[in-house]
């Protein structure tokens, strides 16, 4: 699949490899892992999804009187892409996505409907509300460049796009004296372009050419499964970095944050690939 947003990989170029020798803080990370079966998740989905027109094109003549509800739905229906989104279909992908993401992390992953059988358990469990999802639609002027014979050239190119932001409650069971933490990630999804410069030597003059590939419904259902998959992981990653804080009495500047590709079982230290906490 040919994925069109700007890619931050799950577990991609901005993790960086961990140093030969183990330190305490990595190696209590890896037996943190190997208990993970025994962790268990319970985990609750929002029942709607924020939609928000940010479009630089949008029409707000006439509205006045209208109340913020109404002001916004009559802006959601100007959008390309929004308003032609079924939000149940976008919420059921990104839940489905979440969850068997999790899963692949060999915990016990629970839904709101399971919470009492959650609640009976004897070892480590945690609570994660996914307290918002939102998507806002907007134009992107995008500004393309290349340089001939010293002298630059640039064009700018205006694409449409999708941003979808995920906020995130993690909260450990029975730590009373600990507030939930609230998290945050989101991601741009944009049309697809494709263009060149080229210089025409007989008329000494450069000429643009570029076709840009639309964005469609299928593609934010899409970018759905991605978002869920990406929140899932780093819900992962954010447990066991919280347990390392807990654990360790280290400084700000001593701490590594980790995440974990359990695919190939393997540690890495990064510190943009992550979720952003939000602080009061």
């Amino acid at each position: 699949m040919n994925y069109r947003w700007l890619y931050i990989f799950l577990f991609g170029t901005l993790l960086s490899l961990s140093l030969s020798s183990c330190s305490p803080q990595k190696e209590l990370a890896k037996q943190f892992t190997e208990q993970a079966p025994d962790w268990g998740v319970l985990v609750l989905m929002p029942e709607q999804i924020f939609k928000l027109n940010e479009r630089y094109d949008r029409d707000e003549n006439g509205m006045s009187r209208l109340s913020d509800f109404e002001k916004n739905q009559e802006l959601i229906s100007q959008t390309l892409l929004l308003n032609a989104l079924n939000d149940s279909i976008v919420r059921d992908v990104f839940e489905n996505a979440y969850f068997s993401t999790l899963r692949k992390y060999e915990v016990k992953v629970y839904a709101e409907s399971d919470f009492e059988q959650f609640y009976k358990r004897d070892s480590l469990g945690w609570i994660v509300n996914v307290a918002q999802l939102e998507l806002q639609e907007f134009i992107e002027n995008y500004k393309d460049e290349d340089m001939f014979f010293g002298m630059s050239y640039s064009k700018t190119v205006p694409l449409n796009a999708v941003n979808m932001a995920v906020w995130v409650e993690i909260s450990q069971l029975n730590q009373s004296n600990q507030e939930a933490e609230v998290y945050f990630t989101d991601q741009n999804l944009f049309d697809q372009l494709e263009s060149e410069f080229v210089y025409d030597f007989p008329t000494a003059s450069v000429n643009y050419y570029y076709s840009i590939d639309s964005l469609k419904t299928q593609d934010i259902y899409d970018f759905a499964d991605f978002m869920g998959r990406l929140t899932a992981s780093y819900t992962y990653d954010q447990i066991l970095n919280n347990k390392l804080v807990n654990k360790l009495p280290l400084t700000q500047s001593e701490r590594q944050f980790y995440r974990y590709d359990p695919f190939i079982k393997r540690l890495f230290s990064t510190e943009f690939d992550r979720f952003i906490l939000l602080e009061e």
